[in-house]
């Protein structure tokens, strides 16, 4: 394992990147990328496509989504008294950390990957020393969608970065005072793993590198879409809370998920069930515990954000009924039903819920009186 701090070079793009990449041409070989390269969903993607909150539009030939990131992000940002139109702005961008682009089809109707860049790959002969680096393991270049500008991918070099975070300054601390528009840079770090033939994935690679780097995104810290962007990596710490503690325990330089021997990682993207890791971030298990802690931070952090900066509703309260429902159940008991009556393979009931919230909010909620600092001194 290595480590090293990237100095603030100028951005730019790797030039001949797929030419230079060497991949094992057998079947069993790429089988074991293709599973590496995914297993980085954190609150995954469930079998529902995403719905054009600005048309209503969806269908099969839309990106499947998370109705952590997606569906829920919109109704708590209501809640939280965002407008509807930056509240659809939160719901999108927040799912793009994770899609990098939205479309039907080919199409590309939203995308986060506009003005972001990467630093060249460094060589392996320069960090790896005497370990075997045969072939990349990690990044993933060719599984992004856009492998010069989708910065947020989670097969791109800052994917343990957005997507395992640690809760620590260097992390979520980082994203959140970016986010926030307290500092105008982001800096995270790159991850890269080399291995020899017989090495397929990032917990076999013989050589394991980070070192770290100030970020260009193309989003504009402090606007509403970094801001999501934020929300995103804070939903993913909970969602590998206990994989990023197995991780760091094992001396892993970064998290990832694995396919057995480590429980708190065991996820198999290409197999998703409603036991697995990431399905029992829902129903009745013990796991959706954390899925109801990452809600209640998310939602702290979208009702601050919404009283200091965007806001034009006042907040509702987690104890406010939502008359418009059944029972007039109060919006900390929506967001419970949301996480607990159905499993993972449920996904229109979730969205029908986050529908029912969304709606319920918006005809109750109030606008709000904001009072000018310099009207006051007058």
């Amino acid at each position: 394992m290595k480590h090293d701090t990237l100095a603030k070079l100028p951005k730019r793009m790797s030039v001949g990147r797929k030419a230079v990449r060497l991949w094992p041409l057998i079947v069993g070989l790429m089988a074991s990328l293709v599973i590496t390269v995914s297993l980085v969903r954190a609150f995954a993607e469930e079998s529902l496509p995403f719905r054009d909150p600005y048309t209503g539009e969806t269908g099969e030939e839309w990106e499947e989504i998370s109705t952590i990131h997606d569906d829920l992000t919109y109704a708590l940002a209501l809640a939280a008294g965002f407008s509807v139109t930056d509240s659809i702005t939160l719901q999108i961008w927040d799912q793009l950390v994770d899609s990098e682009q939205i479309g039907p089809g080919d199409s590309i109707s939203y995308t986060n990957c506009t003005g972001g860049a990467f630093y060249p790959t460094p060589d392996p002969d320069d960090v790896c020393g005497r370990r075997i680096h045969s072939h990349a393991i990690w990044p993933m270049w060719d599984s992004m969608k856009d492998e010069n500008h989708a910065v947020t991918s989670r097969f791109g070099p800052y994917s343990p970065f957005f997507h395992f975070p640690h809760d620590n300054d260097r992390d979520l601390g980082a994203l959140h005072d970016w986010g926030w528009g307290l500092t105008d840079t982001l800096v995270g770090y790159e991850a890269y793993a080399w291995g020899g033939p017989a090495e397929y994935t990032v917990m076999q690679a013989s050589c394991l590198y980070t070192r770290t780097a100030v970020i260009t995104t193309g989003i504009q810290a402090g606007s509403l879409e970094a801001f999501a962007t934020y929300l995103h990596s804070l939903a993913d710490y909970y969602s590998h809370r206990e994989c990023i503690e197995c991780m760091d325990n094992l001396g892993m330089p970064w998290a990832t998920h694995t396919l057995t021997g480590y429980p708190p990682c065991d996820y198999n993207p290409l197999n998703p069930q409603p036991n697995d890791v990431h399905g029992r971030e829902f129903y009745t298990y013990t796991d959706s515990l954390r899925t109801d802690e990452a809600i209640q931070h998310l939602y702290g952090e979208l009702v601050s954000r919404s009283l200091q900066r965007e806001g034009t509703c006042y907040p509702v309260s987690m104890d406010t009924p939502l008359m418009t429902i059944s029972g007039s159940p109060t919006l900390s008991e929506t967001l419970y039903t949301f996480v607990h009556a159905w499993d993972f393979e449920h996904p229109y009931q979730r969205r029908a819920q986050c529908d029912s919230i969304a709606a319920a909010v918006l005809a109750q909620r109030l606008p709000s009186r904001r009072i000018w600092l310099p009207l006051v001194m007058r």
